[in-house]
């Protein structure tokens, strides 16, 4: 090659490589698949940690700002996780809740859940202290579950309302709000257009705080939404790009800022066509467990658990 065809062969070269990226259309993005989904089909709680993981001091959250638009801009962008395309009759909830101090004798408890449309659900759960039995199996028969309701409240925007407590003519105080969406959190996996339609009902809510940067505890990064009502605090950790929620902290202030009073942990949020395990013996009635939340933070939360069945083991077996 003569250099004359040289150099004209290096400006074409250099003329195509200088063409903007924005003029390329952009790729579709493929929809996520239930096999990245992290909650495996046979979800096991693990023994309750320790005290020491507990943690007192609040989450550290900074430049503050109204929540309304940013949640409504999530809305609108909001993209699909990989557990909204696994399938089956059952909400799979795993969650980690923390007492500070220790409430009805569990500083820790790590709770498995499936809830069915029928009124139907199971659970498996830890706690620390271990107590008596290390891990409970509780079930639920069809129809048992009426507090948590036959309608999800996700698929309708004033069931939301409703279950949220912010219908007029009384509507709740934002800290309560936002508790009894991390309670809903507790038995529901809504898919995407369940979480858009809750961001939507929080942007409605006054006043909210939004921050663009928060870390929960297992250290995974999001955005905060937060109410205040006098020396109390109700903290959301939402992943920034599903809004799926990550963790609840409700919080009392100190002399030293913010201390924990509960905090939930949501580790898998997913779908399964059955409970992995069933009753192997005759149930006996089960003992009234203990309300997730203070008695600060109960407006419109079920202080008393539906009738259930529990059966009792050293382990978890199938």
């Amino acid at each position: 090659m003569t250099p004359a065809a040289a150099a004209t062969t290096a400006l074409v070269v250099l003329a195509a490589t200088a063409v903007p990226a924005t003029t390329m259309p952009a790729p579709i993005p493929a929809q996520p698949r239930a096999a990245h989904c992290p909650t495996s089909a046979a979800p096991q709680p693990r023994l309750a940690a320790t005290e020491s993981s507990t943690g007192h001091q609040g989450t550290r959250v900074a430049y503050p700002q109204p929540a309304r638009a940013p949640l409504r801009a999530l809305a609108a962008r909001l993209r699909a996780s990989a557990c909204d395309t696994a399938t089956g009759r059952y909400d799979l909830v795993h969650y980690r809740q923390w007492n500070n101090p220790a409430r009805y004798g569990a500083a820790v408890r790590e709770v498995v859940r499936w809830r069915g449309d029928d009124r139907s659900g199971g659970q498996l759960a830890t706690q620390h202290p271990t107590g008596v039995v290390p891990i409970t199996h509780n079930w639920w028969r069809p129809g048992d579950l009426n507090h948590v309701g036959l309608i999800d409240p996700f698929t309708r925007t004033d069931m939301l309302r409703q279950d949220l407590g912010t219908n007029e003519p009384s509507p709740a105080d934002p800290t309560e709000a936002l508790a009894n969406l991390a309670h809903l959190s507790t038995w529901y996996s809504p898919r995407r257009d369940g979480r858009a339609a809750a961001l939507n009902v929080l942007a409605d809510l006054s006043p909210l705080t939004y921050y663009p940067r928060a870390v929960d505890r297992s250290g995974r990064p999001g955005i905060a939404v937060a109410a205040t009502s006098g020396d109390q605090r109700a903290l959301l950790v939402l992943h920034p790009d599903t809004g799926e929620v990550l963790a609840y902290e409700s919080g009392h202030l100190g002399p030293f800022g913010w201390r924990v009073q509960t905090y939930l942990l949501y580790l898998a949020h997913s779908h399964a066509t059955r409970r992995w395990w069933e009753p192997t013996a005759r149930p006996r009635p089960a003992t009234p467990s203990p309300p997730l939340y203070p008695r600060s933070q109960q407006h419109r939360l079920l202080t008393t658990p539906p009738p259930c069945h529990t059966t009792t083991t050293q382990g978890v077996t199938p």
